[in-house]
């Protein structure tokens, strides 16, 4: 995620002060990095079972469905999937500038070098900094696949892109999962062996004695119904229960000491870098990387089109995508919309509704890069932007000292709405902090240590010609 970036044609957009990376790319970095934080926060602060329950936890419903429906309409997956776009358009950049370097293979070393050490963080970030659900990892381990592709053109990436997008979005849609399947399998063929010898136990035994008591003829056969909405009450009210008890579980381990977090979320940590990245990473990030690379090869991030296609872009994008969102989530959560639901193809449109609003914010950034009010307006992302291997990982470390037991907390005590203001005075300061470090000139403390890390070897000297 260090992404200091030479201009790689006449049509690229330079920043305010002249350096060379593409204001779009880095807008939209920043962009992703503050808003992936809006999703995150109810993971940091809210038990799971919580998150879809805002009429339930807390007083404040209104504020807590509005905050919940602007989080799982137009955050949800998007932020996530904004950033595995703008990544694999990067990783077109920083191989054509590798490219250009001498030394044959020791430049593509330096790109798989930087991915190694991308892995690296992840594992911390996953393990020691309490993030399960880190990204760096699964971008620093599908980043060197991307590598076999980089000559391809536009149409081939974003044909692969498409395959494997229709893949995802048809395993999402009928919850289809090979984790499950293997599971099953395994437990099938275990029932097998155990079943001869159940079998051979039971002609063993003695034969079963007949009833005590025999049916007879006068016994009603029928007996009562419960009163069926006493039934369904009781029914709701066990499901709270449950759910009840599980969140205060969750609290339970969220508010222990450090090493007994780490011991908690340790075993969630390694599914999330192991089981799921075969199963759902691969797909789900893989489609957006391909997508990245398809629309930088087709120049769409450098300035190219007209303002007429990043209006349509943009337009396009963002209505298709809210109102899909609106169809699945909405119609659930606002009375009178009930008929509009999507009802059970809902996961089938999951993939497309964070795709289109990826496109539309695309168009948007381009389309403020145009002009001088629109450049002032993402200043702010641009600034975050060349940081977000800071800003990402700085995220982490503030909401665990919020959050955790370890520091104040917090975990559970909040409710939707709060959450959300929470992240947003978190982005500020962020916002804030990036601005004041780009005065500086220098990398991010992150993004230094990621480079020097790169750096070291035979090779150091061919990346040493690169702006700090």
């Amino acid at each position: 995620m260090d992404q200091s970036i030479r201009r790689t044609s006449a049509g690229s957009l330079a920043n305010a002060n002249g350096s060379s990376r593409l204001v779009v790319l880095d807008a939209l970095r920043g962009l992703a990095a503050l808003g992936i934080l809006w999703r995150n926060i109810f993971v940091f602060g809210l038990p799971a079972v919580a998150f879809s329950l805002p009429e339930e936890w807390g007083e404040s419903v209104v504020s807590n469905v509005a905050s919940w429906l602007f989080v799982v309409i137009f955050v949800d997956g998007t932020m996530r999937g904004l950033f595995s776009l703008i990544f694999g358009a990067t990783a077109i950049l920083l191989m054509e500038r590798h490219a250009r370097n001498p030394g044959g293979l020791a430049a593509a070393d330096l790109y798989f070098r930087r991915l190694m050490w991308l892995i690296v963080f992840g594992i911390i970030h996953g393990y020691l900094l309490l993030w399960p659900h880190d990204v760096l990892y699964v971008y620093g381990l599908l980043g060197m696949f991307l590598f076999v592709f980089r000559n391809l053109s536009g149409r081939k990436l974003l044909a692969i892109g498409l395959v494997i997008f229709a893949i995802s979005s048809f395993k999402d849609g009928t919850g289809l999962s090979l984790d499950q399947i293997s599971s099953d399998a395994f437990e099938a063929a275990q029932s097998e062996l155990v079943q001869p010898d159940a079998e051979a136990d039971l002609q063993q035994q003695e034969p079963a004695q007949p009833p005590l008591v025999q049916p007879q003829d006068n016994v009603q056969q029928d007996a009562p119904q419960q009163d069926a909405g006493q039934q369904e009450s009781e029914d709701e009210a066990a499901m709270f229960e449950e759910l009840e008890r599980m969140a205060l579980a969750e609290m339970d381990e969220r508010l222990a000491g450090y090493t007994e977090v780490l011991r908690n979320l340790a075993p969630e940590t390694f599914q999330e870098q192991t089981t799921l990245f075969f199963t759902d990473h691969i797909l789900d990030v893989g489609a957006m990387m391909f997508f990245g690379m398809a629309l930088y090869r087709l120049g769409a991030f450098s300035g190219r089109w007209s303002t007429g296609q990043y209006a349509v872009m943009a337009v396009g994008g963002l209505g298709c995508g809210i109102f899909i969102g609106f169809l699945v989530h909405g119609t659930n959560a606002i009375p009178g919309f009930e008929n509009w639901s999507l009802g059970s193809w809902d996961a089938y449109f999951y993939n497309l509704r964070r795709l289109l609003i990826g496109l539309g914010l695309i168009g948007l950034a381009n389309l403020l890069a145009r002009g001088g009010a629109g450049r002032i307006l993402l200043a702010p992302f641009v600034a975050v932007g060349k940081i977000p291997l800071t800003i990402y990982v700085g995220q982490t470390v503030i909401c665990g000292i919020v959050f955790y037991g370890f520091g104040f907390g917090l975990f559970g005590s909040m409710e939707h709405h709060q959450l959300l203001m929470v992240a947003f005075a978190i982005n500020i300061a962020q916002i804030l902090f990036a601005l004041a470090w780009q005065r500086t000139g220098r990398q991010g403390p992150l993004e230094w240590l990621l480079r020097w890390l790169v750096q070291q070897g035979p090779q150091a000297s061919l990346d040493g010609d690169r702006k700090a």
